[in-house]
């Protein structure tokens, strides 16, 4: 059964920064991890320790935050036309 995860993570160019994140289709954590590090280019040695991961995203570097399991709503304000993702453990 697919899962759907949020992948966070912080961009930084000079003085500025910026928040990114990825929604993962996968079974499990350690395969929306893998797919992401694959999607990013990333060169990982461990799933196990993504705390460390880093990359570039044109002149941004950019730094793994968190990952979190979310589940997809439909819109009740708009009948279902929208799409809210929300966070499974904090419903945020």
């Amino acid at each position: 059964m697919n899962r759907l995860f949020e992948i966070n993570y912080k961009l930084r160019y000079r003085e500025t920064s910026d928040w990114g994140s990825e929604i993962i289709n996968a079974n499990s954590k350690n395969i929306a991890l893998k797919k992401f590090s694959l999607l990013k280019k990333i060169k990982v040695n461990n799933f196990n320790i993504p705390s460390n991961w880093n990359w570039k995203e044109g002149v941004w570097f950019a730094e793994f935050n968190g990952i979190n399991e979310i589940q997809k709503i439909l819109c009740p304000h708009c009948k279902g036309k929208g799409i809210i993702y929300m966070d499974k453990k904090n419903g945020q």
